[in-house]
């Protein structure tokens, strides 16, 4: 297989993996969330960039390695600050909106 090709098909698997990732994700915290606060559809927004962020760490960290595309250049994992940082920002992105709940009570 070409490089072209394998890109194509890896960026392809990567689309499907997160859109499925984050849907059941989102589902999941959403049925949550809404039963503790009052749910405007504004969170969506705040669940889904969380959820980007843990997909991004789940497919640099494990899922590129299994993939089409091969590189040396490209395939490492994130550094340990760099993954502590973004499941950081992803957890407060995801309770971003019990905070904007509470804040506003």
């Amino acid at each position: 297989m070409t490089k072209l090709a394998s890109s194509i098909l890896e960026i392809i698997r990567m689309m499907i993996m997160m859109m499925i990732v984050t849907a059941v994700l989102g589902s999941m915290e959403h049925q949550l969330l809404k039963s503790w606060i009052p749910w405007e559809e504004l969170y969506f927004l705040f669940l889904l960039a969380g959820n980007v962020c843990w997909f991004l760490v789940l497919y640099r960290n494990r899922l590129q390695f299994s993939g089409w595309y091969r590189s040396a250049e490209t395939q490492r994992k994130l550094s340990k600050n760099a993954t502590r940082t973004i499941v950081a920002l992803g957890a407060l992105l995801i309770a971003t909106p019990v905070i904007l709940t509470w804040l506003t009570a």
